[in-house]
């Protein structure tokens, strides 16, 4: 039973392992996230879908918002402090999918 318990427990924390976006270090020696343009970017735990082009940005399930002027992603990288005001945004932006999908 407890070898039961054990595999159920190793395998929910494998499904939890999200993969992570390369960190680089910028031109000013501070640590900076790469954006995937292809998918999501991923720090920590949280996933979110950054496009520069447009300059928008969405968390999985949320409306797509403009990024806010003052967080930087030029040079295809984000701050850690960046990506984090930048998903708590994106999670406040609230209901399903983009606003476009109406």
């Amino acid at each position: 039973m407890t070898r039961w318990i054990s595999l159920g427990a190793l395998l929910v924390l494998a499904a939890c392992d999200v993969p992570q976006s390369p960190v680089v270090t910028g031109p000013d020696g501070q640590t900076r996230i790469q954006i995937n343009t292809a998918g999501l970017t991923c720090y920590e735990t949280r996933c979110l879908d950054i496009n520069p082009s447009t300059r928008s940005v969405r968390s999985v399930g949320s409306r797509t918002i403009r990024i806010p002027a003052n967080i930087d992603i030029s040079g295809g990288t984000i701050s850690p402090d960046d990506f984090k005001q930048l998903g708590t945004a994106a999670l406040l932006a609230g209901g399903a999918g983009s606003a476009g999908d109406r």
